[in-house]
Formats: C-alpha cells, sequence, structure tokens
C-alpha cells in the first residue's frame, strides 16, 4: 500500500473508551485533552498515509469477575477503540502464542489491530515481531496509560535499537507525578519527546520536500 521504509509508523497504544471516554470505566485524568490530539494524529495519518499500528486491551470477564470497575472487557463498549482512531484500510490479527505475521502488512493497509493481554504490549508475540522488524524511520508512539503500557514498549522499543518519539500531550496517565517521572526516563533514554502540533509541522514539511523532488523529478 506504501513504502514506509523511511516513513514514520505510528504505534496507538490503547486509544479505548474505557480509557480515553468520559463514561468510560477508567478513564485517563488527561483524557479529554488526549482525545482532541489523537483525533488530530489519526487525521494526519490519513491525509499523509502514515502507516499504523494500533493495540488494544482486551480482557475476558472471568478474569476481572469481582473488580468494582473492570476496563477493556471483551465484547463491551468501552472495549472498543475510538471511532477516529479507526482507519478505513485496516486489518485484526489474531492474538496467540505464534510469531506468524507477514512482516509486509503494512504495505497492503494502512493499519494493523492487535490485542494484548497484559500491560507490556510485547508479550504479544506477532506485535513483538512487527514492532522489532517492520522497517521504519522513526515509531512515534501515543495512547494510553503512559506510566504502564506506553513506558514498556518505548523501553523495549530502545532496546530492540529502533528510534522513538513520544507524542507528549497525546499520552493519558493516571498520575501526573508518575507521568511526569515516565517523560524524564525516557527522555534520558534517548526516546524523542515532541508535542502534536511539532508533529504535524514535521510531517507537513516532509511531504512538501517529497512533491517538489517528484516535481523536478518530472521536469
Amino acid at each position: 500500500m506504501l513504502g514506509h521504509r523511511s516513513s514514520d509508523v505510528l504505534v496507538d497504544v490503547c486509544t479505548q473508551r474505557d480509557f480515553l471516554a468520559t463514561d468510560g470505566a477508567n478513564p485517563c485524568c488527561n483524557a479529554s485533552d488526549v482525545r482532541g490530539n489523537v483525533k488530530r494524529l489519526m487525521a494526519l495519518a490519513r491525509w499523509a498515509h502514515l502507516p499504523a499500528i494500533s493495540c488494544v486491551d482486551a480482557r475476558r470477564a472471568c478474569e476481572v469477575r469481582g473488580l468494582p470497575r473492570p476496563d477493556c472487557v471483551v465484547g463491551t463498549l468501552g472495549q472498543r477503540k475510538l471511532s477516529a482512531t479507526l482507519l478505513p484500510s485496516r486489518v485484526h490479527v489474531d492474538c496467540d502464542n505464534f510469531l506468524c505475521v507477514p512482516l509486509d502488512l503494512l504495505e497492503h493497509y494502512q493499519q494493523a489491530i492487535l490485542v494484548k493481554h497484559h500491560r507490556d504490549p510485547f508479550t504479544n508475540p506477532k506485535l513483538d515481531r512487527l514492532l522489532t522488524e517492520v522497517p521504519a524511520n522513526r515509531f512515534v508512539v501515543f495512547g494510553a496509560g503512559l506510566e504502564t503500557s506506553i513506558r514498556l514498549l518505548v523501553l523495549g522499543l530502545l532496546l530492540r535499537g529502533r528510534r522513538v518519539a513520544l507524542v507528549s500531550d497525546a499520552c493519558g496517565w493516571w498520575s501526573a507525578d508518575e507521568g511526569d517521572m515516565t517523560f524524564r526516563q525516557l527522555s534520558a533514554k534517548s526516546c524523542e519527546l515532541l508535542t502534536t502540533a511539532q508533529l504535524i509541522d514535521e510531517t507537513l514539511a516532509t511531504q512538501r520536500r517529497v512533491a517538489v523532488r517528484l516535481r523536478r523529478s518530472v521536469a
């Protein structure tokens, strides 16, 4: 579908109703601001044809029995992704214990959606393989929750030698102090921090440079 070898790849983490909707079971403290910026990022993906890897939480009803406010239970409204985070060309990849997943997935679909059952996204072998081996200029990460899944995801990507940028105002947190500590930790480990507006400006500038090169090549 697109050549993303030199492209940014968006990594959308748990942008689900239970975490980002006002009526969610466990909304982030900054859910309202994050929700708006996530919508802007996905609109940018549509316009600039940026590929996206998305992971969603899925908990079975039997696993959360007895909890006062379980979140992301399979089959519930809260487990669904925000509608704005679904790209038209997308594929859902089944979660199992096998590594078998085509590495050219993002050549055929703009968005690949994978399920995780634990905080650490790398516990899904297929997601691990995609994040480890898919060619990308850098992975641009955003979503929920910053102190848990996003932190583990970014650390895992850096450990694998991948270039990572974190969109700070599009990351949901439950504790401002822990969120700030996470930003400092990831920045110290060479994760780039940028805002939604900065990413949009960068992408627009890149698109303009590409357009100029194309015009020159056909002149």
